[in-house]
């Protein structure tokens, strides 16, 4: 088993090596992505050195704003199932930990339109609301990040939370909302419990 696993992981590199750093607008050397389910508009996305992209992953761009639209630092992993969906700017800082089954996304499906012959799952908000998660940070198990959300260095996102509103550096917040619990005090250097 050891032997499959290391084959698949050689056999996954070189197609980041070979055929994935032509699709993408950067990929840093050292990446590596494992069978992607869907990765859409591709060249506005650029992945820093040394990041795993695990099995699963839903990556696109719709109606690309910018040129660069998701940016992925440096020694990021992205586990299994993960969807991230940009429009205008999702950052993705240095050392950042994605829990499997997240979803991450800057896009809004206007719903005020009650008359439109456009389904609401088709219409998207011509304004923007970026989203930007802080470096060393770890998003937990099946948690969504909603567009607009910054979210500081050093945090952590409980499994299942959903964050509507920002995160302060140093934080641990959970649930639906995500609240924040915790946070890091530098003064007597510990968490403390809000």
């Amino acid at each position: 088993m050891k032997y499959i696993n290391l084959a698949s992981k050689l056999i996954s590199r070189i197609k980041t090596r070979l055929f994935y750093r032509y699709k993408f607008k950067k990929i840093g050397p050292g990446t590596t992505i494992y069978k992607p389910y869907l990765m859409s508009n591709i060249k506005h996305v650029q992945v820093g050195s040394g990041c795993s992209l695990r099995k699963g992953l839903r990556l696109e761009v719709v109606e690309a704003v910018n040129d660069l639209v998701i940016k992925i630092g440096d020694n990021v992993n992205i586990e299994q199932n993960v969807h991230i969906i940009g429009r205008s700017s999702i950052i993705i800082e240095r050392n950042v930990t994605i829990a499997g089954h997240c979803s991450i996304v800057d896009v809004v499906h206007p719903y005020d339109d009650v008359f439109s012959k456009i389904k609401i799952g088709e219409r998207i908000a011509k304004e923007e609301f970026p989203v930007y998660i802080g470096e060393n940070s770890f998003i937990g198990f099946g948690s969504h990040i909603s567009p607009g959300v910054t979210i500081g260095k050093n945090c952590v996102v409980g499994a299942n939370s959903v964050v509507t509103k920002d995160v302060p550096n140093f934080s641990v917040v959970a649930g639906n909302p995500a609240k924040v619990i915790k946070i890091y005090d530098v003064d007597i250097n510990q968490w403390v419990r809000l």
